[in-house]
């Protein structure tokens, strides 16, 4: 008898402190991408590695001794914590407080979240949006191999971390990343993609590690995983299969998030020829949508799909003006609130000036915004639009002229991706490059033949 009320006090234990997946108020959300197991335990060697990605000592200091004793690491680390605390207090911290004052009660939405042309830019999402349950994310950047990852020892992984280093750079100092750099930074040495930014990312966030999975798009939008036996085929953004990387994430104590990164062309003709993209980017209604430094991308006619379809997902848009234009919100379906100060993009997009949108911010209540967010770099000339859906169970009226899609099946052109160069960028925003203190850490080993992306 005794003996099976201890098997009973640790069972009723367990279940209490297993980590649960997230309990979504959303009617739609049970149909979600791909349903989590009942329990899980973090995995220690990727929440070990997302510290030290991130510059914060891991758990297991044994394992890992070799790698934290290395200079490499001690300097990537030192550099790492001065960039993440300068953007936490000149963005984060603020953007947490204000989005929970201004975005109630989708700041706490649990349902799916939405981050188009995002990369890898999990902290500017989480602050804004941190109780999804769903998060997806998509980019022209490929993503890298956690097969190929796991394989390398703790030295072999702390000195590659120059394109990990100059990609977060970008991130912590100007809040957005910079496409064609950003191409070569994460194919140099061993430690290549994205992935190794997620991770560091998600460990700055508090965020344990669950799991790690490379994953690709079948037929209807069906994830399904790459094994260690069954690599990636070497590929660009514009091929088939679309793959990516999908993430089971939890802050202690809390719902385990899932977040799926897809290296796809969100191009009109990246979405009618890429196996899977369509059928996946339109579940994702109802969802709360952010775009931030997204190129104006959305301007032109070759990505009306990707703009139709989040203005018909999305319950609640938040972006700035390098989003979609602003003709594109129909006062008779959306509430509109302006934040900050728009007098024109920065020179390198002057062409995207919106004359609606400028007269729009001198007849509409406009409210402050404390921080600086997007290509507007410059304090006090930033911008923001909260767009909520007026009843979200409506059919949108018909977008206006001007940003319809073609009805007519037509053959387009892939375009190359729409890239911002570092020297491009620094003449625009009249910034100084950055310090060159990280210079100093090993120059990347090369790859072996047959390694990730």
């Amino acid at each position: 008898m005794r003996s099976r009320l201890i098997v009973g006090v640790l069972a009723l234990w367990s279940c209490q402190s297993a980590p649960q997946p997230t309990q979504s108020n959303n009617p739609s959300d049970k149909d979600t991408l791909r349903a989590l197991p009942p329990a899980l335990s973090p995995d220690p060697y990727w929440t070990d590695l997302s510290r030290i990605l991130a510059g914060l000592l891991p758990r297991d200091t044994i394992y890992w001794r070799s790698a934290i004793r290395d200079t490499a690491w001690t300097n990537y680390a030192t550099q790492v914590e001065r960039l993440w605390s300068k953007r936490k207090q000149a963005l984060y911290d603020s953007l947490l407080v204000w989005a929970a004052r201004e975005l109630h009660p989708y700041h706490t939405w649990s349902g799916k979240v939405f981050y188009p042309f995002s990369g890898a830019d999990w902290a500017t999402v989480y602050y804004t949006y941190p109780k999804g349950s769903f998060y997806l994310f998509f980019g022209l950047e490929q993503e890298g191999d956690p097969h190929y990852l796991r394989k390398l020892y703790p030295l072999d992984i702390v000195r590659n971390l120059r394109g990990t280093y100059l990609t977060l750079e970008d991130l912590l100092r100007l809040s957005f990343f910079c496409t064609k750099d950003m191409q070569v930074q994460l194919a140099q040495g061993k430690v290549r993609g994205l992935l190794p930014v997620f991770l560091a990312l998600f460990a700055r966030t508090g965020h344990l590690i669950y799991k790690v999975e490379h994953i690709y798009l079948k037929e209807g939008g069906v994830v399904d995983t790459l094994s260690p036996n069954k690599p990636k085929p070497a590929q660009s953004c514009w091929d088939n299969p679309i793959t990516g990387l999908r993430f089971l994430v939890a802050r202690p104590e809390e719902p385990i998030q899932e977040i799926l990164y897809l290296s796809l062309n969100a191009a009109n003709a990246g979405i009618q020829t890429q196996i899977g993209s369509r059928d996946i980017l339109s579940r994702m209604r109802p969802c709360v949508t952010l775009i931030k430094s997204a190129s104006y991308l959305m301007y032109g006619p070759d990505f009306t799909e990707i703009r139709d379809l989040i203005l018909k997902q999305s319950v609640a848009i938040l972006q700035e003006d390098s989003g979609m234009p602003f003709r594109s919100f129909d006062s008779t379906a959306w509430h509109i609130q302006l934040f900050g100060v728009y007098e024109k993009p920065i020179p390198l997009f002057r062409s995207k000036f919106q004359s609606d949108l400028w007269k729009a911010y001198r007849t509409y209540p406009v409210k402050r915004l404390p921080f600086n967010i997007g290509y507007h770099v410059v304090p006090g000339q930033s911008n923001l639009l909260w767009a909520v859906r007026k009843n979200p169970q409506a059919t949108l009226p018909p977008i206006p002229d001007g940003t319809k899609s073609a009805a007519q099946k037509q053959s387009i052109t892939p375009l190359p991706p729409r890239s911002i160069p570092m020297d491009t960028i620094w003449t625009a925003l009249s910034l100084p490059p950055s310090d060159d203190s990280f210079k100093n850490l090993r120059p990347p080993t090369a790859a072996p033949f047959g390694g990730s992306e």
